[in-house]
């Protein structure tokens, strides 16, 4: 059991955990910013490991830390935060699919091409064979 000494420690660690979460996804956000897959997969791993770490914290306070008003304050940015990278994230990989699909796209109009030509032609290339 806490006692009413150890509620502002534990308050105060809770804070500092959040702000790290908070920190962890600026530089999500970053991260999805210059495409860096890497680093974005490093980082969710650090996110979620984060994430479980500021969730027991919370448990242990013993109370709502919406109470305090910068709490909710920060709370309410990270959410945010939260919502605007996983929209980035969504839009990112769309834009990679469509990169490597417009990569593919040239070389399948290629075999398109050859295709055509090969086989639309058959009536000329009989005769030079005779």
């Amino acid at each position: 059991m806490s006692t009413s000494s150890d509620t502002p420690a534990n308050f105060d660690h809770f804070l500092v955990l959040l702000e790290g979460h908070e920190n962890l996804l600026h530089a999500e956000t970053q991260a999805i910013a210059a495409r860096e897959l890497d680093t974005i997969e490093s980082i969710l791993q650090k996110k979620d490991e984060s994430l479980d770490i500021v969730l027991s914290a919370r448990d242990n306070l013993g109370v709502d830390p919406r109470t305090s008003e910068k709490v909710d304050s920060l709370v309410d940015r990270v959410i945010e935060l939260q919502k605007r990278n996983a929209d980035s994230f969504k839009k990112l990989v769309k834009y990679q699919s469509t990169k490597k699909s417009n990569k593919d796209e040239p070389k399948n109009m290629l075999n398109s091409r050859l295709k055509q030509a090969y086989s639309g032609n058959k009536s000329n290339i009989g005769p030079r064979l005779d």
